[in-house]
């Protein structure tokens, strides 16, 4: 009987082949997906608090108008920029929670086993991207659903625009959850992310408008990962031209973040 290791001295190097597209496969992907769905927490904090917030902080004002047009009468409802900043938060959420799951992969050795795989470290980032997308987008259908069963409503091309920009959240944020998760321990990722992602939150006009906040905040504000994003999807969803800072705004985080990731991900696999 052979044992393993003579097994693999009858290996001949060079008829093995790299796997196509660095690794990547339709399989790797529903087991990332399946695993981050088994996480009730991320559940939670995707899909029911963006939608307690809504009813809390939203559902009140559905009946105030934005506009000089009574809703009752076809004008804007003040809940609807609130409905869109929900989504945008759950799409935040989603995304950095699976970006962050690296530290956890990292503490159990699952990032160990898979460097030592063919799959290509840039496709692991990508699959990690791919599901944040994936729950993103859920969190903002699911809250513009909520919204729309609640009663607030606003013009279908709107929603439809606001949403994919609340969406586009999904893929800044993810590089945020993977440079946290690749910088720190699996106990601490989360410790340091929790209270951050408030406070983003509310620098950003997500959980107050800006607008009734003094001239300087208002300014500092635009510095901020998160104002960009609320910037584009809440003017959408009213249907006015945002901001012309930001884009710009959007851009230069997610690069940021993306370059942060990056880097955390080099240096630790310097480590392995």
């Amino acid at each position: 009987m052979t044992t393993a290791a003579e097994r693999l001295d009858r290996i001949d190097p060079s008829t093995r082949r790299v796997p196509p597209l660095g690794g990547f496969s339709l399989t790797f992907l529903g087991v990332e997906l399946k695993r981050i769905f088994r996480n009730s927490s991320v559940v939670v904090f995707t899909l029911i608090f963006p939608i307690a917030m809504l009813v809390m902080i939203g559902l009140p004002n559905k009946n105030t108008a934005i506009t000089n047009v009574p809703v009752s009468q076809g004008g804007l409802s003040a809940a609807v920029p609130i409905m869109i900043s929900m989504a945008v938060y759950g799409a935040m959420v989603a995304s950095t929670m699976t970006g962050v799951s690296v530290a956890a992969e990292r503490a159990q050795g699952w990032s160990r086993q898979l460097r030592l795989t063919p799959l290509n470290p840039v496709v692991y980032i990508l699959v990690k991207v791919i599901c944040g997308l994936v729950l993103g987008g859920i969190a903002v259908v699911v809250t513009l659903i909520v919204g729309a069963a609640l009663g607030i409503t606003a013009p279908l091309g709107n929603l439809i625009a606001a949403g994919l920009l609340a969406w586009l959240s999904s893929l800044m944020l993810t590089s945020l959850g993977l440079a946290v998760g690749y910088a720190f321990p699996a106990q601490n990722a989360m410790r340091y992310l929790g209270p951050i992602l408030p406070i983003l939150s509310f620098m950003g006009g997500l959980f107050v408008p800006l607008a009734i906040m003094p001239e300087a905040v208002q300014i500092g504000a635009k510095f901020t990962p998160l104002w960009g994003i609320a910037e584009l999807s809440q003017s959408a969803i009213i249907g006015v031209a945002p901001n012309g800072w930001a884009v710009p705004n959007l851009i230069v985080w997610f690069v940021v973040f993306t370059a942060l990731a990056v880097l955390m991900f080099r240096r630790d696999t310097k480590r392995v």
